[in-house]
């Protein structure tokens, strides 16, 4: 592969994999009170992840997709007991979200244990592992497998981790002129005042993945076969 195809492959599947959700996670730590470096420690721990993610997967690139391709094939029993089990863990969650909606006190000033140091760079480890369940991801590995340096190999995935990753590191740039940047208060204001939307919005989620999968395991036992099929 030429390096001008590779390059053109990157930033096509970067394109593909365009995701907003990595500065929606930053924005509410931004108005929960999280301090620049610990938005950094995010940033990092999620490039870091992905990229080593990507190392790792290396030359396996078509053997790891379709191992999770056979994770939906494990025998209809097992996925059932996993479908009803993860209902009910989203059910209770969504009830436990919707019980305690009111709970909220907005003179508290504590910092959420997730806005901290250890909580964010948690986050930022999945949030690079989860590329694992990005398509444009396993487009990027098959051009990094073609690639004899690691160091190149590296350099391929953090050109597809920077421009999916887009609107996050919009956000790292206008963090980068301080906090009190206009751009910064304008989009710490907007996420305070979505907060409770949000957190509806959140919870129907749950609630609705719960209710998809009691439905689904409901038809297999009726049908014998999974829903949709």
């Amino acid at each position: 592969m030429t390096p001008l195809a590779a390059i053109g492959g990157i930033v096509g599947f970067g394109v593909a994999g365009l995701d907003p959700f990595g500065a929606l996670v930053v924005v509410p730590a931004l108005a929960a009170g999280a301090r620049r470096r610990i938005i950094l420690l995010f940033f990092g721990t999620a490039w870091l992840a992905t990229v080593l993610t990507g190392m790792v997967l290396g030359e396996s690139v078509q053997h790891v997709a379709a191992w999770l391709r056979n994770l939906l094939l494990v025998p209809d029993p097992v996925r059932l007991t996993v479908q009803l089990v993860l209902a009910a863990g989203l059910g209770l969650w969504a009830a436990y979200r919707w019980a305690h909606r009111d709970d909220t006190k907005p003179e508290k000033t504590k910092r959420p244990k997730l806005a901290g140091p250890v909580g964010m760079s948690l986050m930022g480890t999945f949030w690079g592992v989860s590329a694992l369940t990005d398509p444009s991801f396993y487009g990027v590995a098959t051009i990094s497998a073609s690639m004899q340096s690691m160091l190149a190999v590296a350099a391929v995935f953090t050109g597809w981790f920077l421009i999916s990753q887009a609107p996050l590191c919009l956000v790292m740039l206008t963090l980068a002129a301080g906090r009190d940047s206009r751009p910064v208060q304008r989009a710490v204001s907007f996420a305070r005042r979505t907060a409770r939307p949000a957190a509806y919005v959140m919870t129907a989620l749950l609630a609705a993945g719960s209710i998809f999968l009691v439905v689904n395991g409901v038809a297999y036992l009726a049908t014998g076969t999974y829903w949709p099929g």
